[in-house]
């Protein structure tokens, strides 16, 4: 009797002799970016230990995630047959720690933030590697700094949420003299990029392409927002700014419960505010149909293997949403829409983005690892949908995350991003100084939270009549 085949949907250790094949969007970054330092290709993490850390048991559960992700060892040496990767047999560098407390005390947690910034904006190397660089500074005697600094071709947002969530729980069974006790991990990155170069070939990308291929009829794959500020930013090297407001709990029950009602989720609704603040904006400067055709830029997970649930690795890909809708659809009818688009999205996340763009040979691709100026002006969307500040605390010790003074500029221009908190959902609004006025920012983000108010409060409520437009004129 013959075995049945397994699915090719599974994804299973690869031969050693295939386990040198880059992912399709690894493969973007090296053929396009590879000597590109960017700020926006790196990933530094800032946790701020307070209470009393043991360093060297720190930098022991350091090694040991090390050892457990093969994606932390992952380097790209240069091949004339083309992107290859290798796995390192250790992290190379050693943690690197340092003290601030000759400084004057109200200035050292700012001047240990500046060291870390520094540490984590020296160049890889993605040839030799290592592309996991690890520093702790010293405040006080109960105060220290750790900074995690990873190249994001091996490494994405859910990864960073998997390395906070195994370094904590290392430390607190090791301070206990206990077994830690982690998750199984059936493969690492480098199965993962073998099964997808077999997986997305043939029919199965063919349907998936087909798929993506009527989504961008007519747009880009990363799609220009349409967004102009008629005042224009300010001269200057171009900044990022961030501004933010605050949905309360009763808003966000509010929300939440309306989300329910539709059938969708927190995003969709968050989506739908997005789309029609976009739209209300376009209307300045083109008809009602180009208007009224919103592309946002996003991210998807791209875990939909239980295998790779915990893996640590470059999985997510971006993807472009696009909805079209009327000044006379309904807040309620938008946000089934982009609940759809998403819904889409995510049965066809498979195929990366980078992949999309190759198959299409669209010039679009890697931009986004070289020059941001000359990026175009897209928004970037994307909504968190769970608590991104609670972690499990080590005993003696409280532990949250902090945002080094890195330099980064959005490289589409606008961002919205959407964070669930412990006591509501913070909205926050990020732009290019160089693009934006900080006017025309501060108008987009409360007409944002406008439209979820009396969207969530009313939505049967038309468009227009949400912006209070004449009927059939902008």
């Amino acid at each position: 009797m013959t075995a049945p085949q397994a699915s090719p949907l599974l994804i299973t250790p690869a031969p050693p002799e295939a386990r040198h094949v880059v992912s399709f969007t690894q493969d973007e970054r090296l053929d396009t970016g590879r000597h590109v330092q960017l700020v926006n290709n790196k990933i530094p993490v800032g946790l701020l230990f307070e209470g009393s850390l043991d360093v060297p048991l720190l930098e022991r559960c350091l090694e040991m995630l090390g050892r457990r992700h093969e994606s932390l060892r992952l380097c790209f040496p240069i091949d004339p047959a083309g992107n290859v990767l290798k796995v390192l047999p250790n992290l190379g560098e050693p943690l690197r720690v340092e003290s601030v407390e000759d400084t004057e005390p109200g200035r050292r947690l700012e001047h240990a933030l500046a060291l870390l910034a520094e540490d984590a904006g020296r160049p890889f190397d993605l040839a030799a590697g290592s592309l996991f660089r690890r520093m702790v500074v010293r405040v006080d005697e109960t105060t220290h700094v750790l900074c995690m600094t990873m190249d994001h071709v091996n490494i994405d947002a859910l990864s960073v949420r998997t390395l906070i969530g195994e370094l904590l729980t290392l430390y607190t069974a090791l301070a206990k003299a206990e077994e830690p006790e982690l998750p199984e991990l059936p493969v690492q990155f480098p199965d993962f990029a073998v099964w997808e170069r077999n997986y997305l070939r043939g029919a199965t990308l063919a349907r998936l392409m087909g798929y993506w291929r009527r989504r961008l009829d007519g747009i880009d794959p990363i799609p220009a927002s349409g967004l102009v500020d008629p005042v224009g930013g300010v001269d200057g090297p171009p900044k990022l700014i961030k501004l933010s407001t605050f949905v309360d709990a009763r808003r966000a029950s509010a929300m939440d419960a309306f989300a329910q009602s539709a059938g969708t989720s927190l995003i969709s609704v968050v989506g739908a505010a997005v789309k029609a603040t976009v739209w209300r904006r376009k209307l300045a400067t083109m008809d009602d149909e180009a208007a009224g055709d919103v592309a946002l830029f996003g991210s998807l997970g791209n875990r939909t293997r239980p295998e790779v649930e915990h893996l640590v690795g470059y999985l997510a890909t971006v993807a472009t949403f696009r909805t079209t809708f009327d000044r006379t659809t309904s807040f309620e009818e938008l946000v089934g829409r982009v609940g759809r688009t998403l819904w889409d999205a995510l049965r066809h996340q498979r195929i990366p983005h980078s992949l999309i763009m190759k198959e299409l040979g669209h010039p679009q691709y890697g931009a986004r690892y070289r020059d941001p100026a000359a990026m175009p002006s897209y928004l970037n969307f994307d909504v968190l949908d769970y608590a991104v500040d609670t972690f499990s605390q080590p005993p003696g010790l409280s532990v949250r995350r902090v945002v080094l003074p890195m330099p980064e500029v959005p490289r589409g221009g606008l961002r919205v991003l959407g964070f669930r908190r412990r006591n509501g959902i913070s909205l926050e609004f990020r732009y290019r100084s160089d693009r934006y006025s900080a006017t025309w920012a501060r108008q987009f983000l409360d007409d944002l939270d406008r439209v979820l108010v009396l969207g969530v409060d009313r939505p049967a409520t038309r468009l227009d009549e949400l912006f209070d437009l004449p009927a059939g004129r902008r």
